[in-house]
């Protein structure tokens, strides 16, 4: 098997998981967004419901977060592989990457975790921060109503505390680059 063989071989198994992670975060999106309109809906008649609110919204960041981590992973690791079959070959012959770049967003720039703010904005963009938005929308209608009724202090505390570390996870992980920097250290390699 030659060095390009192995690598397109490497190519369709980020594609697979691409697309694994792509419908997972999809069903979950509606998973979550299910959950918590029902919640919502309930918490109208059983302010008790008001206390889950804010773990369904954290709990469903963290989740489709978790797919954008692997979504992240696959698209580098697939423009990666692209480029150097593209290298070897002394063609152009996969331009997928490039098309992502263009079409969702560019990979290897900044962003809020799949969301690049300026011209690259995209409508993915906009479905991600929609989505984050709609997730925040929910903690705040959450918390602001549980502090008009909340009989705990403790677990406005914990919340909140959860909320920081979650934050500030991945803060340090997504905006500041730090996966991502980790990837192209070994790619530069």
């Amino acid at each position: 098997m030659n060095e390009i063989n192995i690598l397109e071989n490497q190519l369709k198994r980020m594609r697979s998981m691409n697309k694994f992670y792509h419908l997972q975060f999809l069903k979950d999106v509606r998973y979550f967004f299910a959950i918590s309109i029902i919640s919502l809906i309930i918490s109208f008649n059983n302010e008790t419901v008001l206390y889950l609110l804010p773990l369904i919204s954290l709990f469903g960041s963290v989740m489709l977060a978790f797919h954008a981590y692997f979504l992240i992973f696959s698209r580098n690791y697939s423009e990666y592989l692209e480029k150097k079959i593209n290298k070897q070959s002394n063609s152009e012959i996969f331009i997928t990457h490039k098309l992502e770049n263009s079409y969702f967003f560019p990979i290897q720039d900044k962003k809020i975790v799949v969301a690049k703010i300026g011209k690259e904005f995209s409508w993915f963009s906009f479905v991600t921060l929609f989505i984050t938005f709609y997730g925040v929308a929910l903690y705040v209608y959450a918390i602001y109503n549980l502090v008009t009724l909340m009989n705990s202090i403790n677990y406005l505390v914990f919340i909140i505390i959860l909320t920081l570390i979650t934050f500030s996870v991945g803060y340090w992980w997504f905006v500041n680059n730090v996966g991502e920097s980790r990837l192209r250290s070994i790619y530069d390699e």
